[in-house]
């Protein structure tokens, strides 16, 4: 094993986005990550989303690099396992509902007893406390109560279309992780680290979104909103995003096209531009409609006037400068077969990637066990116990299928 994190033991207990990305991260960055999810389905996330060879695109990408065991930690013989796993560990991560690693007697206190080293992250929705503590979360309910949806809607509340917040808060946990990690080394002991999806939401959107209410006060100059300096524009063939913040972009691209609309009053200025959004947008939209995007981007890049195309999510991995840095990795799952994703955006170590493929349930029982010096016996019941599961799951999963 290669990386920053190589000889680190991280012990993973979550489901879904949060807990599995900020996992995921550490083991792109060498950490041995283990993998325990419950008996019979494990994680939900394995069935989201696109599937093939039994198992989910979004799992596959968010588990590579990690290895799995199976545990019932509400079984004492499988807990027990599980502690002497916890002896090991310099990092547990969980996104359990607030409350239930208590109710399981795994929560920091106790651990940290038998591991005083030992860094364990708890990632919730709305905090360990307080009136939200026992919601169910799910990230479109964060971007509701962080003001994303309305920002986003405008009149009418609209979430984006991705789990943002879900991303943000296991990029915050992996950080905090890190720098936790770092501490002990200073000190020799663990740190309980809460880590909030609301406060990750709050932290991550605050400098742009929040930028008219944060100065607090009447004797203010507003600029506008970020957001609204950057539209969108329909060209020939498709949408290209043209950053005209500056008077001279705006004189640039009119020359170009032979157009005066530089020197119309209504807009010469950002301020009069803003004012004025849609009739000049649609200026912009009608001076460029008979041009290519391919044509744009190429001519303003000469002029300095920022541009990019729009990717769609079809035709992005064709996107010259993300072909060029390698950005993307085509590899082959030894069941899922051929798959693409993104490489980490920083990188240690010069080494094939990934080092190994996500896990199906309880892959890796008997490899982690034995380590830990589990009695064969126990492993081996284990051992069938997962393989039953699995073709009892297979031949349900057959059965439902349509057709």
């Amino acid at each position: 094993m290669t990386g920053p994190l190589s000889g680190y033991r991280v012990l993973e207990l979550t489901s879904t986005v949060s807990g599995p990305m900020a996992a995921m991260v550490l083991a792109d960055q060498g950490a041995d990550v283990i993998k325990i999810e419950p008996p019979v389905f494990g994680d939900t996330a394995r069935y989201l989303g696109s599937i093939r060879g039994g198992m989910g695109a979004m799992f596959a990408v968010l588990n590579r690099n990690k290895r799995s065991v199976a545990l019932d930690l509400k079984v004492e013989a499988e807990k027990n396992v599980f502690l002497a796993l916890v002896e090991t560990a310099d990092v547990l991560i969980e996104n359990y509902r607030p409350g239930v690693v208590q109710s399981l007697g795994i929560d920091y206190q106790t651990l940290s007893a038998l591991n005083p080293r030992l860094v364990f992250a708890s990632i919730s929705g709305y905090g360990q406390d307080g009136p939200y503590q026992n919601r169910r979360v799910f990230d479109p309910l964060i971007q509701a109560t962080a003001g994303t949806a309305a920002e986003q809607g405008g009149e009418v509340p609209k979430n984006m279309r991705a789990i943002v917040y879900d991303k943000v808060t296991a990029l915050t946990a992996a950080n905090a992780i890190t720098a936790a990690l770092l501490e002990r080394g200073k000190t020799g002991e663990g740190r309980y680290l809460p880590v909030s999806m609301l406060d990750s939401a709050l932290y991550y959107m605050w400098p742009d979104m929040m930028w008219s209410r944060t100065l607090l006060g009447d004797d203010i100059q507003h600029q506008g909103e970020l957001a609204d300096y950057f539209p969108i524009f329909r060209a020939k063939d498709g949408y290209v995003a043209i950053v005209l913040v500056s008077d001279d972009s705006l004189e640039l691209l009119s020359i170009w096209r032979g157009s005066e609309l530089h020197l119309d009053e209504r807009y010469s200025t950002l301020p009069a531009r803003l004012s004025r959004a849609e009739e000049f947008n649609a200026e912009i939209e009608a001076m460029i409609a008979d041009v290519t995007t391919a044509e744009i981007c190429d001519m303003l890049d000469v002029f300095g006037v920022p541009v990019a195309r729009v990717n769609t999510l079809d035709d992005l991995h064709e996107d010259e400068q993300i072909r060029h840095a390698g950005s993307l990795i085509e590899t082959e799952h030894p069941s899922l077969g051929k798959m693409r994703f993104p490489r980490p955006p920083v990188t240690f170590v010069d080494a094939p990637f990934p080092r190994r493929h996500a896990p199906f349930i309880g892959d890796d029982t008997r490899e982690v066990l034995e380590s830990v010096g589990i009695d064969d016996t126990l492993i081996s019941a284990l051992e069938r116990r997962d393989a039953t599961n699995a073709a009892n799951l297979s031949a349900a999963i057959e059965s439902a299928a349509p057709g």
